[in-house]
């Protein structure tokens, strides 16, 4: 008797047998409630997000509120930021400023990455941006050199040497 093989075949206008019913895929990335625009959504998971990783930094909604409320100058409850964070309430929008202080609170500005992102751009911490502008400018620098290289290879040496003798007398004065 013949082993079968773990691969059926499947004739051509034959759908494939297939018994794993319960694989269902979860839809990945951003889920819009009814209602809800693409970036309602993402806005709202990612207010969410930062939320869970301050939460799982030590620190409690109550604490999150009262420092908001300190920073901020105005009352914020924890009650407002469950719901600002909910996907149920599509129609509360998180001030601005709140996000400002919420990132500064939790010491987390990875939403300033997500929105950045959807901008197609990049956030840069200043020694990131520091390091940045030091490559770019060793870049150009390499460049000029080039260039100037390819000049004097195209001047004779005469005006070559007029033009380092005027550069000497201006210098000079």
């Amino acid at each position: 008797m013949k082993k079968r093989t773990g691969e059926s075949t499947v004739l051509p206008g034959q759908l494939r047998l297939d018994f794993d019913v319960f694989a269902i895929e979860a839809p990945k990335g951003i889920v819009a409630a009814v209602g809800e625009s693409e970036l309602d959504a993402g806005i709202r998971q990612a207010f969410g997000s930062l939320l869970e990783r301050a939460f799982a930094k030590g620190q409690s909604r109550d604490r999150l509120a009262d420092a908001l409320t300190t920073l901020l100058g105005r009352p914020v409850g924890k009650a407002q930021l469950d719901q600002w964070a909910a996907p149920s309430q599509s129609d509360r929008r998180v001030p601005v400023d709140v996000w400002m202080a919420l990132m500064k609170v939790a010491d987390d500005y990875a939403p300033l990455e997500w929105m950045a992102i959807h901008a197609r751009r990049r956030v840069l911490t200043i020694d990131e941006a520091v390091c940045a502008e030091f490559g770019a400018m060793a870049v150009l620098e390499s460049h000029l050199r080039a260039r100037k290289r390819s000049l004097e290879g195209r001047m004779d040496g005469k005006l070559l040497e007029q033009i380092v003798e005027r550069i000497h007398s201006r210098n000079g004065k």
